[in-house]
This record gives C-alpha cells, sequence and structure tokens, in this order.
C-alpha cells in the first residue's frame, strides 16, 4: 500500500493552483465558527513572499486528495544562524487505504527535504479543537520505532493562542508614546529587530535583509502600518515594534457556517454595528476582513508596551472596518504569555493551537 501512495503522491507545481485552492477550500475548519482557508488566485503566492525554500506535495486518486507543505529558511535556535523548517497546510480529503498511507509517503518527501536543506529543526501547528490529528500524533509516538519510521516523528512544545481584538467599539485615545513608522526609523528598526530574533528560537534573520525582503516582496506590507512603541513617554528608544498587515492579497478565511454560541455572537455584533457603527460579521459565503500583528517584538515583554501598541493598532483597524486584529500568545510549560495582561479591555476571541516540534 506504501509503495502504492509513493507512485502517486508528487512535488506540486503550477499547474496543480486550481486543485491546490479547491482542496484547500473544501476542507473547512470546523467549530462554532466553520470557516474555509481561501488562497485563491494564486495559491502559491504566499509561499513566494517567504525567502528560503517551499515544497508542496500532493496526492490525489479517485477518492482521496491530500497536500502538504514544508518551508525551510534561515533562523535561530539556541543562539546560533540555522536552517529552521515549518510543516503547514496539510489537507486530507476522502477515505480508503489512500488516506491511511499517505502520512508515511508524505513522511518519505519530507525526509528528502530534510537531506537535501540540511535541515534538522521543524515546527507545526494543530488546532486544539482538532482532536482527531492530536490523537493520531499521540498514536503515531506510543507505536514502535519500526512501524512509525517513515513518518515525521511529533514532540509537543507548547500551546498557543491565536488572540484575537474584535473591532466592535469606537477606540480610545491612544498612548502618544506609540507613532507610526517612518523611512528615519529604518535602521533603528532593523537593529531592535535583530537583537530580539537572535535570541528566539525560529527567530527571522532580520539581521540579514529580512525587514528589507518584507517590504519589498509582501503585498501591501508597509512602514505605513508599522506601529513604534518608544521609552521616556515617547521620546526615547525603541521598545516596542508591530506592523498590522492585511493577508487578504495571499490568504483568507471564509465563514461556511455559524453554529452555537457564535450565533448569539453575531447577532451581538449586528446590533452593536446599529450603535457604534463596527463591521458586522460577515455573511454565509463571505470573508472576514483582519490584520495580524507580525514582527512583533516587545522590549522585556513588558506587557505595558504591548498594551499602548494595541490600543494604536486597534485605531488603525477601527478606521479600515476589519473585523479583528490578531496576535498569538504562548504559553509555556503550563505559564501564561508574559504578554497576556496587555489583553485586558479588549473583547477577545481566542483559536487554540498545539505547537509540535518534528523531526524525521
Amino acid at each position: 500500500m506504501l509503495d502504492d501512495a509513493l507512485h502517486k503522491i508528487r512535488r506540486a507545481t503550477d499547474a496543480d493552483n486550481a486543485l491546490l485552492v479547491d482542496l484547500m477550500a473544501h476542507v473547512p475548519m470546523e467549530g462554532s465558527l466553520a470557516l474555509s482557508t481561501q488562497r485563491g488566485p494564486d495559491f502559491f503566492a504566499l509561499y513566494r513572499m517567504q525567502r528560503g525554500s517551499a515544497d508542496v506535495f500532493v496526492c490525489q486518486d479517485e477518492s482521496f486528495r491530500g497536500m502538504g507543505a514544508v518551508l525551510v529558511r534561515d533562523g535561530f535556535l539556541d543562539g546560533r544562524s540555522t536552517p529552521v523548517g515549518y510543516l503547514g497546510d496539510l489537507r486530507l480529503e476522502g477515505r480508503g487505504r489512500m488516506r491511511r498511507t499517505f502520512p508515511a509517503a508524505y513522511g518519505h518527501f519530507f525526509a528528502d527535504v530534510c537531506a537535501r536543506t540540511g535541515c534538522e529543526h521543524f515546527v507545526t501547528g494543530v488546532m486544539s479543537s482538532n482532536a482527531m490529528a492530536i490523537a493520531s500524533l499521540a498514536h503515531a509516538k506510543r507505536a514502535s520505532k519500526k512501524r512509525r519510521a517513515p513518518q515525521p516523528h511529533y514532540e509537543l512544545v507548547c500551546t498557543y493562542d491565536m488572540a484575537s481584538l474584535q473591532c466592535v467599539l469606537p477606540p480610545r485615545r491612544a498612548d502618544r508614546s506609540v507613532t507610526i513608522a517612518r523611512h528615519g526609523d529604518f535602521d533603528e528598526i532593523v537593529a531592535f529587530l535583530a537583537r530580539d530574533h537572535a535570541t528566539r528560537s525560529f527567530g527571522y534573520r532580520f539581521d540579514d535583509g529580512e525587514l528589507e525582503h518584507r517590504l519589498r516582496a509582501w503585498p501591501g506590507y508597509s512602514l505605513d502600518d508599522t506601529l513604534l512603541a518608544r521609552g521616556d513617554n515617547g521620546n526615547g528608544k525603541i521598545v516596542g515594534v508591530c506592523t498590522a498587515w492585511d493577508a487578504s492579497p495571499v490568504k483568507r478565511y471564509r465563514v461556511e457556517r455559524y453554529a452555537g454560541s457564535m450565533n448569539v455572537v453575531r447577532a451581538g455584533v449586528k446590533a452593536a454595528s446599529w450603535l457604534t457603527g463596527c463591521a458586522p460579521l460577515p455573511q454565509v459565503g463571505t470573508e472576514f476582513r483582519s490584520l495580524y500583528l507580525v514582527n512583533l517584538s516587545v522590549l522585556d515583554d513588558d506587557p505595558r508596551v504591548l498594551h499602548a501598541m494595541l490600543r494604536a493598532a486597534y485605531a488603525h483597524a477601527w478606521t479600515k472596518r476589519v473585523h479583528f486584529v490578531a496576535l498569538p500568545m504562548f504559553a509555556m510549560g503550563g505559564r501564561p504569555d508574559p504578554l497576556e495582561p496587555a489583553l485586558r479591555g479588549f473583547f477577545v476571541q481566542r483559536l487554540g493551537f498545539h505547537l509540535y516540534g518534528v523531526t524525521s
């Protein structure tokens, strides 16, 4: 069975664009809010934004379709520069023996990427509500080494939430310590981000042109959407940076269904829109509008600094009539993110994930 899957799984090309866009859209994230991921018109645009390599694998027969991606770039681990990778966009649709053997076949291609790139350190995120996937990973870990040898090995690193600040009330006055970046701030921003990311696991190479690359290659990414927090009431050195980025040119979330508590939330937001002018939640079949706080960095994980930047980001988002502003919150060893207090005073929705380290 594995040999059959190995014959049918292959590296995707631009000719597979329509297949990949369709498969991504037809395997929704389920819950009280069912969302499908929209990657059209160009599925590969999100990968071309990244520095490094991106390998996408696809498998299809009469009863099954599957795909997955492996991205590798230069980054940091334990304070040193090294290749780091991410496994993502795993989607399976259909049943039969091909579905059962796809993970092992995918593992062979993953091992090939490891050998070709020299990357030994990968992570991947799995939604906490995806009980089937989490149980499958736990089962694979208990299985004998011989049985699971062809498959990647997963080890839970931490949990995290994608926290979304819901734009339902008019913004409060922004803290004057936070300003919009200007071109004259560029070198100081690079130095600040480079120092921070050099200490992070899987940090980005802001010391080697990452910010220049994002300004050049990420659609809509701009210093005009970059917020700076400075010490001494706005007159000192940078103590916080983030860019409120609209990812819609390369990735969007479409509502497939509201259920349970989300019907109540939807009705509440609709009522609020009449009173406050906020954007009502999207109709079924339409997409959320959102901003993501990328290259987010806060000196010494000071939640007061992040809170000031969130107020500015929220005000920025309100003018664009988006539904939410999103950022990650990590919990390590059962301890909450030290930046968690920064979320106080906002209406927050959370989507939980498990972060796994992956080896071949």
